[in-house]
């Protein structure tokens, strides 16, 4: 009796291969590698996301390091967090290293974020008063007040207010968004304190400090004062 023929089994089915293209950042490492790397620290202490989600290729024709040294440079990118998705201008790699690239195509230079300059801190000395109706506005810096502050006058801080006469008039410290700052006064006759966003009016302070040596703060998100005697 004949065995049925099976029928052929179909030829496998071969997976698709289709071409992408996608943007890399290039970083080509120079001589002497100390100084390259130390503008590219500062580089990341500008902008410290610069390489997060980018794929990065590490041109090193120029420098055409040994094995060791190319693994020792990889490693030191690592500690960076940046991971090089592959290598141009290397000799064959072992394994463990990024693949070898060829024919890529320059494109434009990826500008570096700028940071704007902080203010420089300075400190404004008031010789004298601040007479009724004078506004004082230093945002960069504690103010010193050698006299009063009168009834209807304003001082405007960034950072601390010292009076050593009366405050009589309005105070504000800490304008920069700085709780850390202080008003401090010989005689806490106040019509208004500030620090930072927080403000207190003359009927909400109570009599217990008028006249007296008095320091103002910011404690738990709420103002403190107390007497300097």
């Amino acid at each position: 009796m004949t065995s049925p023929t099976l029928p052929d089994s179909p030829p496998p089915r071969l997976p698709a291969l289709r071409g992408r293209a996608f943007k890399a950042l290039a970083l080509t490492p120079e001589m002497p590698l100390s100084d390259w790397f130390a503008g590219l620290d500062a580089a990341l202490k500008r902008s410290p996301t610069l390489f997060d989600g980018r794929a990065i290729i590490l041109d090193v024709a120029a420098l055409k390091p040994e094995p060791d040294a190319l693994r020792a440079l990889l490693a030191d990118l690592r500690q960076r967090r940046i991971r090089i998705l592959g290598l141009e201008g290397a000799e064959a790699g072992d394994d463990g290293m990024p693949p070898l690239l060829a024919n890529g195509r320059p494109t434009q230079t990826l500008d570096l974020p700028v940071i704007p300059t902080e203010p420089e801190t300075t400190s404004l000395t008031i010789e004298g008063s601040v007479r009724s109706g004078q506004s004082i506005v230093h945002r960069t810096g504690d103010v010193t007040v050698m006299g009063s502050v009168s009834s209807g006058a304003e001082i405007l801080a960034g950072g601390s207010i010292h009076i050593y006469g009366a405050l009589r008039g309005r105070a504000i410290a800490g304008a920069a968004r700085n709780p850390r700052a202080r008003i401090c006064c010989r005689k806490f006759e106040p019509e208004l304190l500030g620090i930072d966003r927080l403000v207190r009016t003359a009927e909400d302070m109570g009599t217990h400090l008028r006249g007296r040596p008095a320091q103002i703060w910011l404690d738990g998100g709420a103002i403190r004062m107390a007497s300097l005697d």
